[in-house]
Order: C-alpha cells, then structure tokens, then sequence
C-alpha cells in the first residue's frame, strides 16, 4: 500500500466509494484528478506499472491534502521508444484521444468543475492528453482541465526508470520494487548529475539495462522522491486554488 493512501481517513479512490460518498466529497471540492502511465519496461529492479503506480499515490497525496477524487489509474501508454521491449504495451494514440474526450465530458456532466490529467508516462502529453482537452474545449467542454508530467514542476526531476523515478517509488510504494537487482556490477556509477543511456542491447543483463537518467545505484533514495512528490503536490493544489 502506497504511502499517501495509508494516510487516508476518507476513502479518495473513486472506484472504490459509494455514490453518497462520491456526492459528499466532490460537494467539498469538484475535482477529479486522473493518473495517467503505461505498461512498459522500468528496468530489472521496477515493475511495469512504475507509471501509473507514481501518479496515483501522488494523486491520492494530492485528494488527501486538497480534497477532491483520483481516478482508477489509466495505464495506457502512446511513445516513448520501449514499445518493443518485454512485457511493455503502446495503444495508438488516436484512440486514447477519443477515450479521453469522452472521460472529460463525463467528468462535467457529473458536476466537477477541474480536472488534473497527471501523466506517469511523460509522452502521453504530447501524444493525446493536450488534444483529448483541445478536443473536448472545441466540443463546447467548460470544465478547468490540466495536462501535466512532473519533470515540468520547478525542482522535480524527470527520466526513466533512473534516479528519479526509482526515487520516486522508493518514497511512494517500496514494497513494489526489488533493489538487490541495482547491485551486481563493480562498473563506476558516475557522477550525481551524469546522465547516460542503458537502451543499447549490449547493456542487456545490466542492473541499468533499459534506463535513460541518472545512475540509481547510489543516488536514488527515499528522500528525492519525497521532495519530487511533495513539490508536485504544491504545485497541483496551487493550480485547484487559481481562478484560471
């Protein structure tokens, strides 16, 4: 269980809350915010899920401080370049517009007056999120809608699998990673702000193969997802508090 939703009193997870509780929690505040990911690769120590996994307890984080419902976790992915790897799965991103558009006009037929679209899978922004909220504006859509990745919040860091978002769920949900797997290799981890690129198949059997970012062997910790988490957080509740 999540950190964030082991803190919960009132249950924010709308997929899990009868229609009375729904009624009285959006009456507090209108706002449903939807996590966004895919299933793709997070290396050998993540599991597949990383995405959405992150956003939702962020999201609950975000209802738990703010008020407001989270979503189920959309785990559908559009780009990002692992499509092909193992146990990783890309829709088009054509058909997550329309998906979108009509979830947004449900949301405001059903009273909520903002929606935050938070994207775990940082492609899926540009990929359908903006045009699903230009879509649903154009079809006369009137609810207050934000498509946001965490790497655009001022001091949140971004990349895949690597120091960032391995910190991010060390702090978040732990308990779904493996981290015996970040330690067989003697290789130089390098320096806390070099970046560098696991991708290539000869880095296959690497305790990094298939990250982009920071090394996480020594750099991540609990505590950089923390920060990422909490400054994410602010910055969310400070767009809900804003008239426009």
């Amino acid at each position: 269980m999540g950190v964030y939703t082991k803190r919960l009193v009132d249950e924010v997870r709308i997929e899990r809350m009868r229609p009375a509780q729904i009624e009285e929690a959006k009456a507090r505040r209108p706002a449903i915010y939807v996590p966004c990911g895919a299933l793709e690769w997070h290396g050998y120590h993540n599991p597949v899920g990383l995405d959405c996994l992150k956003a939702h307890e962020q999201l609950v984080g975000l209802a738990l401080r703010a008020g407001g419902l989270v979503y189920p976790p959309v785990y559908f992915g559009a780009g990002g370049g692992h499509g092909d790897w193992p146990h990783s799965y890309m829709v088009d991103a054509g058909a997550m517009v329309v998906i979108v558009t009509a979830l947004l006009h449900g949301f405001e037929r059903d009273g909520f007056e903002a929606a935050i679209l938070l994207s775990g899978h940082y492609p899926n922004r540009n990929q359908y999120q903006d045009a699903a909220i230009a879509r649903y504006e154009n079809e006369g859509g009137r609810m207050r809608v934000l498509a946001i990745v965490e790497n655009e919040i001022d001091g949140v860091g971004g990349d895949h699998a690597a120091k960032f978002e391995t910190s991010s769920l060390m702090f978040l949900d732990p308990e779904t990673q493996d981290l015996s797997t970040l330690e067989d290799s003697d290789e130089d981890v390098g320096a806390p702000d070099e970046r560098k690129n696991w991708m290539g198949t000869d880095y296959e059997g690497h305790p990094c193969y298939g990250l982009v970012g920071i090394d996480p062997r020594t750099h991540a910790t609990s505590a950089v997802g923390s920060e990422s988490s909490e400054r994410l957080i602010d910055a969310l509740e400070g767009w809900l508090k804003t008239d426009s």
